[in-house]
Order: structure tokens, then sequence, then C-alpha cells
């Protein structure tokens, strides 16, 4: 039941921003049109620059519409292996981190390949490792260096909302940093929704769309360290 109510609040939360969405690009496209029409009526290049300022943060707010949107495009399907997939948000994330996070692998050699899109559910872990990341960096302890441990696990026989499963794959990104305060791990798969004063709050909602367009599921557990 628990699993029902993450997979009904991802829906509620996809009909609202797809509604909001459209309710905030429709008057968008006016406003930018009429600044474009207005910007060629003007003759001082001083006054054009408000039609360039006006022009510039709708195509700034189309853009963030967009990305609460999600991947829009249709899922490249083909064989995936979940070790490739979590080796090059290794090395993205080592290079993000200049060196300075421990990185370790626990992996599962006999994970069969499935089917899924590569390059978005690189995408889907990048954003897990990436605040893992910011997590770890955030521990406070000198004597333990910031850590993030990839764990890859057959699961058999598993359910995920009213299917069940012969074979899943699960993978496990865990770090070593403060943890999520109790109030903000209910919605932090929610849009906007950030515990970091320079976080946007949509890398975990993307990361959240994208699992659930493989039939997947993505949760979230938290204690101090």
């Amino acid at each position: 039941s628990r699993e029902e109510d993450i997979i009904s609040q991802q829906e509620a939360s996809r009909i609202l921003v797809r509604g909001m969405a459209h309710e905030i690009k429709n008057p968008l496209g006016g406003i930018r049109g009429a600044a474009q029409l207005l910007a060629r009526e003007l003759a001082s290049d001083d006054q054009r620059e408000y039609t360039h300022v006006i022009i510039n943060e709708a195509d700034r707010l189309r853009s963030l519409v967009d990305r609460m949107l999600g991947p829009n495009k249709a899922l490249k399907i083909a064989p995936t292996n979940i070790h490739e997939i979590l080796e090059r948000v290794r090395t993205l994330i080592e290079a993000e981190s200049k060196g300075r996070v421990r990185l370790k692998r626990d992996y599962d050699p006999s994970i069969p390949e499935f089917t899924g899109d590569k390059e978005q559910l690189i995408q889907a872990f990048l954003n897990i490792a990436r605040n893992a990341m910011e997590a770890a960096f955030e521990n406070g302890h000198p004597s333990e260096p910031p850590m993030i441990t990839f764990r890859t696990r057959v699961l058999r026989q598993f359910t995920i909302g009213h299917t069940r499963y012969r074979l899943v794959c699960r993978v496990d990104v865990i770090d070593n940093g403060p943890g999520i305060p109790q109030d903000l791990l209910q919605n932090i798969f929610y849009p906007m929704i950030s515990g970091r004063a320079s976080g946007t709050g949509l890398g975990l909602s993307i990361t959240q769309s994208i699992i659930g367009q493989h039939h997947g599921l993505v949760e979230c557990e938290s204690e101090p360290g």
C-alpha cells in the first residue's frame, strides 16, 4: 500500500505539473510575441533593451517549465546493462568531485541485461548520485571521507504497484552525508522541492519520471550519517 501511495503521488504530481505547464506556456508565448513586435517598433536601442529582458525572461521561464515536465522524448528501448550505466555515472561523479569523493562498488555480476533507454537511465542515476555527492560533502567528519556506494542486487518474485515480476534489479546509491530531515523526506520527489538553497528541486522529480517509465520505483530511506 505504501508503494501504491508513492505511485499515486507521482501520478498526481505529473497531472498537476502538466496542467500548470500548459497554463504558463500559453500566456508566455503571447508575452514573448508581443515583446518581439514591440521591439520592431522601437527606434532606440535603450528602449529595445527592455524588450530583450522580457523575451529572455520568457525564454527562461519556458525552459524551466520544460524541465519540470521532465524528458518528453520517447524511450529508445534496447538491451541495457545496469553496470555499464553505473560505471558511466561513477566516471562523471569522479570528474565533477575532482576525486574528492570515495566511490565504492558493490555489484552483483550475475544481473542479466534488461530493456531500457540507456541515456535516460544515466541521467536518472546521475541526478541521484549528484545529490549523494553534495550530501557526502556535508558529513562534517574529518575522519570519515565523503563516500558514495553503488550497490546492485537481484530481487525475485517482487511486486511493484499491482505487477509481480519474476526478477527485478535493485540499485542502491548510499552516501555518508548528514541525512534528510524527516519533514522533507516525504516530499523530495515533488518538483521544486529542494533541501539546498541553490537547488531547483527538479533532479529527483525527473529521476522519478524516468524510472516510472521503466516500470520501476524510486524510494528514499534516510538516517543521520
